[in-house]
């Protein structure tokens, strides 16, 4: 288990990354059922997401996706225009 969890945690260039793309930073407007992965709000009313957080959310995909056996099967959808394909 800590192996497993060792593996999964994140490196110090994964949160640079995700620093760099801004997926920190969510709107002004705070829906209740995100309340929870907020870190804080800037002064300008910005909610900033927590990055800890959105890195456990992301293995858990990880590890769900990699359990499909179709790859084709997997679809991805964005409520948010920022969304690409590699």
């Amino acid at each position: 288990e800590k192996m497993a969890t060792s593996v999964l945690a994140p490196k110090e260039d994964d949160i640079q990354r995700m620093l760099a793309c801004q997926c920190h930073l969510g709107t002004r407007n705070l829906d209740i059922q995100m309340a929870k992965y907020i870190w804080k709000r800037r002064s300008d009313g910005v909610h900033i997401i927590n990055i800890g957080k959105t890195w456990e959310k992301l293995m858990l995909a990880a590890r769900v996706i990699v359990a499909i056996e179709n790859p084709a099967d997997v679809c991805i959808i964005s409520a948010r225009p920022y969304v690409q394909r590699p």
